[in-house]
Parts: C-alpha cells; sequence; structure tokens
C-alpha cells in the first residue's frame, strides 16, 4: 500500500498521466537548457484542474521533502515585499531567482512589480491601491464581488520581466463567509516548481482567511500545461513508488494582534514566520533545473 492521500495522491495522479500519456514536445521547438547546455524537452499534458479542500490537511507533498521556508520567503517577497529585487531574497538566504537575475540583480517589471503598481481605485480615497491592498479591502468592503483578483500578467511589461510569471492570476470568491481561492498558473515544472507553488499559495490562502476573519475554503488550481523533464522522469519514477509516511502535518500562523491587542496588518504577519509541524517525508529527490 502506497498510502498516498489528499495533494499527495492529486500529485501522483498527475505527473503518472503525463509519464504515461503525455505528449513527447517537439523536439525542433525545444526553448530550455540545462546547465550543460543540452536541450531539456518535455512530457505534457493540457488543462489540469483540481482542488484542495480544508479536510484534505497541508498539500505538502510526502513523497519527497518540500523545503517548508524557501517557498515562503519567496512568497513573502512577491506579496508583502512587492518587489522584485533579487538582493532581498539573497539576504534572507533564497537562491530561487539567482538564475534569472538581470544586471542590476532584478527580475525586471515581474511578480512584485506587479503586484505593488497603484493601479486599483476605490471610492472612499483619491490615492489608488496596489493589487494586494485592493484584495484586502474588497474582503472586508465588498466580499459579493467577482471581481476580488490579482494579474502578473501584464502585456505592456512582459517584454521588460526576465521569466513571465507562471502563477499569474489569483481569484478570492467568498461564500457564507467561507474565502475559496482560485490559482492560475500558466506552466507547471511538475518534478520542481509545482509542489513549491501549492504549498505556498495554500498558506497565503490561509493567512488572508484569517487576516480577513473567514473560514477556510476550498483552493482550486488551474493548470494550462503541466510538463515534465526528459532527465526528471526516471527519478519522479523512484520518488512515487515508494510508501509515504502517515503523518497530519500543521501550519501556526503569525499572531493577528500584537502584544497590545492591536489587530496586526498582513503586510506585518510575515509569510515566513508561518511554521510547519508534524512534517514527515521520504527525503530529497534532487532534480536537475531547466531555465
Amino acid at each position: 500500500m502506497l498510502n498516498y492521500t489528499g495533494y499527495d495522491k492529486i500529485y501522483r495522479d498527475i505527473v503518472m498521466d503525463i509519464i504515461n500519456n503525455g505528449t513527447d514536445q517537439d523536439p525542433t521547438l525545444v526553448r530550455a537548457r540545462y546547465s550543460d547546455g543540452s536541450p531539456a524537452p518535455t512530457k505534457f499534458i493540457q488543462g489540469i484542474n483540481f482542488k484542495i479542500r480544508p479536510e484534505d490537511g497541508i498539500p505538502i507533498l510526502r513523497s519527497k521533502r518540500v523545503f517548508q521556508k524557501t517557498p515562503l520567503v519567496e512568497l513573502e517577497w512577491i506579496w508583502q515585499e512587492l518587489s522584485n529585487d533579487v538582493t532581498w531574497l539573497q539576504d534572507h538566504k533564497c537562491k530561487v531567482w539567482n538564475e534569472w537575475a538581470n544586471t542590476e540583480n532584478t527580475i525586471g517589471k515581474a511578480y512584485g512589480f506587479q503586484l505593488a503598481k497603484k493601479c486599483r481605485q476605490v471610492s472612499w480615497q483619491t490615492e489608488k491601491l496596489n493589487q494586494v491592498e485592493y484584495v484586502l479591502y474588497q474582503l472586508e468592503k465588498n466580499p459579493s464581488s467577482r471581481r476580488i483578483m490579482t494579474s502578473l500578467w501584464d502585456v505592456d511589461d512582459l517584454d521588460e520581466m526576465t521569466l513571465e510569471p507562471c502563477v499569474w492570476a489569483t481569484n478570492w470568491k467568498v461564500n457564507n463567509n467561507v474565502l475559496d481561492l482560485h490559482v492560475k498558473q500558466r506552466s507547471a515544472d511538475m518534478a520542481l516548481g509545482h509542489p513549491f507553488n501549492v504549498y505556498q499559495y495554500s498558506v497565503l490562502h490561509r493567512l488572508i482567511a484569517d487576516q480577513c476573519g473567514y473560514e477556510l475554503g476550498t483552493m482550486h488550481w488551474c493548470i494550462d500545461d503541466a510538463h515534465i523533464y526528459d532527465r526528471h522522469i526516471d527519478i519522479l519514477i523512484e520518488q512515487l513508488s515508494q510508501p509515504i509516511p502517515e503523518c497530519s502535518p500543521t501550519l501556526i500562523l503569525p499572531d493577528k494582534f500584537d502584544e497590545n491587542g492591536r489587530k496586526s496588518s498582513f503586510f506585518d504577519r510575515r509569510l515566513s514566520d508561518v511554521q510547519l509541524l508534524d512534517y514527515q517525508h521520504n527525503g530529497i529527490f534532487k532534480y536537475q533545473i531547466a531555465e
């Protein structure tokens, strides 16, 4: 018995579907390269949708170790620092964007740069809000709205990004005091990036639900292109052929109120301060990065 449940089962089913039924990328169209310069073709499938419900637990893989701190530092940089400056990440011992940094050590007009734009108008003030402020405002003042969204895909800025966003949109939906989150991902590297993304956005979902006083709802995930690089296939088969530990990890969020009883802002409740307890896994599986 492999004991795959929750996100582990969802993940295994997608990966094995790609391996068994996916389309082999046309070798003449390969863009990505490994560090040795060799082409990095993929097998892929399109149009993946799945749901993570609260009863499924924390969606962090047990079939391999997903580092707990690094994903949250990266998302803090995007959603709370609202930054594109790779130096901040490096100062916080996070190297995930080193390969895409430009000569100014930024990633251009990508990710946090887009969320930081003062582009959303609300009636109570003349100054516009950035995208994160707007989500928080609407969840508090107008929770029935169907327009509580963020987008990182600004067509005017795409050519000034060192990498176009993979996870590019969120949509926040309130239903009977329950907060659902819809996440759109154009491209998912199933061995490396995708487990990282699902964990970090599940933590963001929990933090914003708690911040705004809602019950945690369902996270709906949509992937346009889910793929596996050719050098990852054998390692993934090995990873997913082993039983996984029986454990139920839990999260401890940063305090909602300070020592004086004042409510802390979302920007003060740092994602990297979230604690993950009782996480067990099958260890590290190393995958080459394709750029």
